[in-house]
């Protein structure tokens, strides 16, 4: 059920019996050569229209921006911040609990917007409510280590197949093409992490500083099957279902 397709009405007999609400949050950012820039909004939206089949528990419509200051060189990405997302949440969290809910369970499918949800998720506890993530691509890889993945890469390219296969370009995808940008003392080890002396060390900076592809990690997407994505999605989902009903039952 989606809260954009109730009447005032429906909303009101939907908050008598249940006070937790789904949300999905994304980000518009590359995702390597093959891939399209919305992968981390799109996974979202696929795995709510198979949750709906699932769970009576409403969603609210997502937001399909994210924080991703990081990758901002990259022509088509835009973040919105740490700030903005953090008061674009909060307004939302608080419409919502306004009419009844007390627990919200964010479905994101971005790396760079955790930080931002556990605050929020943390205001919440504070104000007598809960907040739940579930970052699935993290949910894939414990489901089944197999499923588990970086940025951009077999993954992530599996669940897009999944999605939709005309949006993987398997004819444009290129290698990592990593750089060691900080020379040879410090290799580059994938996001925001640096090889010294065999320990990773974060030094956050500009993606495209180290690699000119957004394809970041151990697996290569090459690997990656409609099949693939179709397995883990519906593990994700199934899942997610179960968690929101065990969600919903408790009493705050």
């Amino acid at each position: 059920m989606r809260l954009e397709r109730m009447t005032c009405e429906e909303a009101a007999r939907y908050f008598e019996k249940h006070d937790t609400v789904l949300l999905t949050i994304g980000c518009l950012e590359n995702h390597g050569s093959h891939n399209v820039l919305g992968v981390d909004t799109l996974v979202p939206e696929k795995l709510l229209t198979m949750i709906e089949e699932k769970s009576e528990i409403a969603s609210a419509p997502g937001i399909p921006y994210g924080v991703c200051e990081d990758m901002i060189n990259y022509p088509g990405t835009v973040s919105i911040g740490e700030d903005c997302m953090y008061m674009l949440l909060t307004r939302i969290t608080e419409g919502l609990m306004r009419h009844g809910a007390k627990k919200i369970v964010f479905l994101n499918g971005h790396g760079g917007n955790i930080p931002t949800l556990n605050r929020v998720c943390i205001e919440l506890s504070q104000k007598g409510a809960l907040g739940a993530q579930i970052n699935w691509w993290k949910l894939a890889g414990q489901l089944n280590p197999a499923w588990g993945g970086g940025h951009g890469g077999g993954e992530e390219t599996a669940a897009m197949l999944a999605v939709d296969p005309s949006l993987v370009h398997f004819d444009k995808m290129r290698e990592q093409e990593i750089r060691d940008d900080l020379g040879e003392n410090l290799r580059t080890m994938g996001f925001d992490c640096v090889d010294f002396k065999g320990i990773g060390i974060p030094v956050p900076r500009n993606v495209d500083q180290y690699t000119s592809n957004g394809w970041i990690g151990p697996d290569h997407p090459k690997d990656a099957t409609v099949q693939w994505g179709q397995e883990m999605l519906t593990a994700v989902s199934d899942y997610t279902a179960e968690f929101l009903e065990a969600f919903d039952c408790l009493k705050l």
